[in-house]
């Protein structure tokens, strides 16, 4: 964390990486709770993918131009349509001219003191190449009123700008990469302990450990776990059944979401239910469930971008989160996502 904010204060663009519930959101907005830098924005991929539009939005809301001069903008759906988006400088008086006509450029001068922009989840945005011509823009001319922190899985749109090619207007650039895995047993049993002792909740060393082999080391799990233990009168058993059921809970929204927006998302749970058991490699899933190599490719890309899934150093996919693990082993009519 402390890193994370000294290098956000000296000015250094920042890559935070990892897949769901990992805590990358988390710890990005913890240090920009904790940096001095006043002007922030926050940017939901997930809910814009338009990094041009809800830029612009942002910086709109947050500039001189409007009545909030400082503080936190946060950008997600339902922008609308802007009428004008231009990375250079537009000529004229800026005091007279409607909102929609202001460049990116000219609103990011606009701040007297400099902004940290958070971009949440990048591998959702939109047209890769274009959004590494604005980021090279902004580094190249704003660097110093301008810092950047993206969060995301190296997928996508996140992996043009983390191995750019020598073709890619990013190239070149330096960036702060920084990888956030699972928590390790002890940081994991850790993290519960202090948590039970700042509540005054009792508990046992052995059980806890018990709790923290099952959730293994993924920060979303083990922090719902650590507040239905800690702020009920549920033994750890109870607390970490609990913690299931809701995790089961988020997981079938969040699938069920998931199967509205993406296309083939059949096949993707076919995909997950073959790697249930046992990791396997590309050609592996291929023949066992008759999937062409372009469609497999383009399956196992949606599902890396999703984070459901990973692969080893031997070329063989698994599913990061063994809570989706166990949600498909149980049965949970898969069929209806497909829907």
């Amino acid at each position: 964390m402390d890193d994370t904010v000294t290098n956000l204060e000296k000015g250094r663009w920042m890559v935070l990486l990892g897949p769901r519930r990992i805590g990358k959101t988390s710890l990005a907005r913890c240090a920009l709770s904790k940096t001095k830098i006043k002007n922030q924005i926050i940017i939901d991929a997930r809910e814009e993918s338009n990094l041009e539009k809800s830029l612009l939005r942002a910086l709109l809301s947050s500039s001189r131009f409007s009545k909030k001069s400082s503080g936190t903008v946060q950008i997600g759906g339902g922008i609308g349509a802007i009428a004008s988006i231009s990375f250079g400088f537009t000529k004229g008086s800026s005091e007279k001219k409607s909102l929609s006509s202001f460049s990116i450029s000219e609103l990011i001068e606009s701040f007297s003191s400099r902004i940290v922009i958070l971009i949440d989840e990048a591998q959702w945005l939109r047209n890769p190449r274009g959004v590494s011509s604005l980021l090279a823009h902004i580094y190249d001319y704003h660097y110093d009123k301008a810092t950047l922190m993206i969060t995301g899985s190296a997928v996508g749109v996140m992996r043009s700008i983390l191995e750019p090619s020598a073709k890619s207007p990013f190239y070149g650039r330096a960036l702060t990469t920084m990888e956030i895995g699972r928590w390790s047993g002890s940081t994991s049993l850790g993290f519960l302990e202090r948590g039970s002792k700042e509540t005054g909740k009792e508990y046992d060393i052995h059980d806890l450990s018990l709790v923290v082999e099952r959730l293994d080391g993924i920060p979303g799990w083990l922090t719902l776990f650590g507040y239905i233990f800690s702020s009920s009168n549920r033994s750890y058993k109870q607390a970490l059944k609990k913690t299931e059921v809701e995790a089961f809970r988020i997981l079938k929204e969040e699938l069920e979401n998931v199967g509205k927006l993406s296309l083939g998302w059949k096949r993707q749970i076919s995909i997950l239910q073959e790697i249930v058991e046992t990791p396997k490699k590309f050609n592996e899933l291929g023949r066992d469930l008759g999937i062409n190599h372009t469609a497999l490719s383009h399956n196992i890309d949606m599902l890396q971008r999703l984070c459901y899934v990973t692969k080893n150093q031997e070329g063989e996919y698994s599913i990061i989160d063994p809570l989706v693990s166990e949600y498909l082993r149980e049965g949970t009519s898969a069929k209806s996502y497909a829907k």
